[in-house]
């Protein structure tokens, strides 16, 4: 079991963590330059596929050392490889959500933890007695899980504020097409947790299970990247902090007011032509983004940002929504025999299954359920 576990880990997992460390470098994408952050990110993944391919190798060289000191090795190149893995992965992801990473003095910043981590390591079993080692190892390893931590909590606020952001450009939900985003940083910290101890306390047959589940979210997630470069163009836009007014809570009342108060005289001028807006169904168009509304209004996509966000408190997705629903409910009246799907087409809501989804947050019953039971209560 231990010599197709150590196979396996050499020419399955470092195939193909090889082989997609190169894809990532090398496939092509769509025509045209890439956007910079999403170059940056796939460089970064590239490195975090190509720093780990080899690390079944050195797992078993290190593993056939004898006695106490190949098993220190052993420690040492595992948690290296684990701690320098999870940090590129983790700017990685980062920089999918967020175009102000990675700036070179962040990365330094959040880079240090985990060069500390493997200097010390390395130090430790170079001039450390075995008994010392293992007390500096089992401290660094607790070191090693505060650093996920950390970056956990990093990716968890940037991954909330890429939501509210693709909330407040796009009409439709973005948002939920990139989630993968979220489950695969999820995924990969799980990998990188069991696989640091997989090498310490699993038995071989668990981690040959292991290994194989490791291998097909790796392949998934290099592919999912690639992928990612037809659609993060229109993303990047969005998560353009200079053209935004994401950065203004809504749930700041303080900051509401005196943004209230300062535009009160512009927001009113604004407020006629949304008005005209409405009353002309602009909000039906597919695919509408605040800078189609924004060069609509002859205004700016952060001005009408900041007047959704404090006048109607809400984003603009929450906005539109909530004008879709409402003429929806007049066309699910006025034309009894009108498919709902017609009627989801109408209102600029691209599936049913959005659209259902939509009606039911806003109405608590489905579109047919809601038509149903205005149509038997009659008019008011």
């Amino acid at each position: 079991m231990h010599d197709l576990y150590s196979i396996f880990s050499i020419f399955v997992t470092g195939g193909l963590l090889l082989a997609c460390g190169l894809m990532l470098l090398f496939v092509a994408t769509p025509a045209g330059e890439l956007p910079g952050n999403y170059r940056k990110a796939r460089f970064m993944m590239a490195g975090a596929y190509l720093f780990f391919a080899p690390a079944g190798i050195v797992e078993y060289l290190f593993q056939t050392s004898a006695g106490a000191q190949g098993i220190a090795l052993m420690q040492t190149v595992t948690l290296s490889i684990a701690v320098f893995q999870a940090a590129l992965f983790t700017f990685a992801m980062l920089a999918l959500l967020d175009v102000r990473f990675p700036g070179w003095r962040r990365v330094a910043i959040e880079a240090s933890a985990p060069v500390m981590i493997v200097v010390t390591i390395f130090c430790a079993y170079v001039l450390s007695a075995p008994a010392v080692f293992g007390i500096i190892f089992y401290a660094l390893t607790g070191a090693y899980a505060l650093m996920l931590a950390r970056y956990t909590g990093l990716f968890i606020a940037r991954y909330r504020r890429f939501r509210r952001q693709m909330d407040n450009y796009f009409s439709d939900a973005e948002s939920e097409r990139v989630r993968w985003v979220a489950f695969s940083f999820f995924a990969a910290l799980a990998v990188g947790v069991t696989a640091l101890l997989s090498a310490l306390f699993m038995s071989t047959a668990v981690a040959l299970l292991f290994a194989v589940f490791f291998d097909i979210f790796y392949v998934y997630f290099a592919i999912r990247f690639v992928n990612y470069a037809h659609m993060f163009q229109s993303i990047e836009r969005a998560m353009d902090v200079e053209h935004t007014g994401e950065r203004l809570s809504i749930e700041d009342a303080g900051v509401v007011d005196r943004a209230t108060a300062t535009h009160a005289d512009a927001f009113a001028l604004l407020e006629v032509r949304i008005d005209e807006w409405i009353a002309a169904k602009g909000f039906t168009a597919k695919g509408l983004t605040i800078d189609i509304l924004a060069a609509h209004l002859y205004t700016n996509r952060k001005y009408i940002s900041v007047y959704i966000n404090t006048r109607k408190r809400q984003t603009f997705r929450e906005w539109i929504n909530r004008l879709r629903i409402e003429e929806a409910k007049t066309l699910l009246l006025r034309h009894p025999d009108m498919p709902v799907h017609e009627i989801a087409a109408s209102v600029g809501i691209a599936t049913v299954s959005h659209f259902g989804k939509q009606f039911r947050d806003l109405t608590g019953l489905s579109p047919s359920g809601w038509r149903q039971k205005e149509s038997k209560a009659g008019p008011p």
